[in-house]
């Protein structure tokens, strides 16, 4: 009797490392979990034949840490609170090159928004105030208003109340991106790709924090999870 059962969706998470420890809010691979995914948390690496192989998983989600070094972006640092991590950027670069290309669903969360756009020939702010909140990360303190007709829309409506903790943010969106949220003062909260066929959605906040208690935020990852299972049925 043959099993037609669909396999679980297996998702590339790019993490924080550091002195060759992962360093992850337990969250991201929950949520990617419970949306039906599982997560696996890749090691950095520029091996080109460890990353062709990285590119075979499912889908990938860039998660949150420290900067995008401006570099990338065409400027110099200019505030003493960006902070950024040379290896941590040259692993995702390279895994992006070889991720993007290929169509695999990509989902991006706090640097993760930021490094998409930047991969993608945005820009950032290196240092905005006001985002960073004081409570914890499972409230949501937060208004988001999101762009009617948008896949965000679809998945959770015209607004959303979201946590926030970043002090940088998308100043120039990539040619490839449209904005689909914004929090009350315009500050860019979430972009998803204008190409056809292309499963991509970034956000600002962190719904992996969120999403064991609020529908709104676990569909983000259900949805996500449910485009990598799509590829591989």
């Amino acid at each position: 009797m043959t099993d037609t059962k669909i396999r679980r969706p297996v998702i590339g998470i790019a993490p924080s490392m550091k002195d060759r420890f992962i360093r992850m809010n337990a969250a991201y691979a929950e949520s990617i979990f419970a949306a039906g995914g599982i997560p696996v948390f890749l090691p950095y690496t520029t091996d080109a034949s460890r990353l062709d192989e990285y590119s075979a998983l499912d889908g990938f989600l860039f998660a949150g840490g420290v900067d995008v070094d401006p570099a990338h972006y065409g400027e110099t640092v200019q505030f003493d609170s960006v902070e950024v991590d040379a290896a941590r950027d040259a692993f995702e670069f390279a895994l992006w090159q070889r991720v993007y290309p290929g169509g695999k669903p990509i989902f991006g969360i706090c640097r993760g928004i930021q490094f998409i756009n930047v991969a993608l020939g945005g820009t950032l702010y290196q240092h905005i105030p006001s985002h960073s909140q004081k409570e914890p990360g499972s409230e949501a303190p937060q208004h988001v208003s999101i762009t009617p007709g948008s896949r965000l829309y679809r998945l959770i409506g015209a607004q959303a109340e979201t946590n926030t903790f970043h002090h940088q943010a998308i100043k120039r969106p990539a040619d490839t991106l449209r904005v689909t949220a914004v929090s009350d003062d315009g500050t860019v909260e979430a972009v998803e790709t204008t190409e056809t066929g292309r499963y991509l959605l970034a956000v600002q906040w962190h719904p992996e924090l969120l999403a064991a208690h609020r529908p709104e935020a676990a569909a983000l990852f259900s949805d996500f999870v449910g485009a990598a299972r799509e590829s591989i049925e």
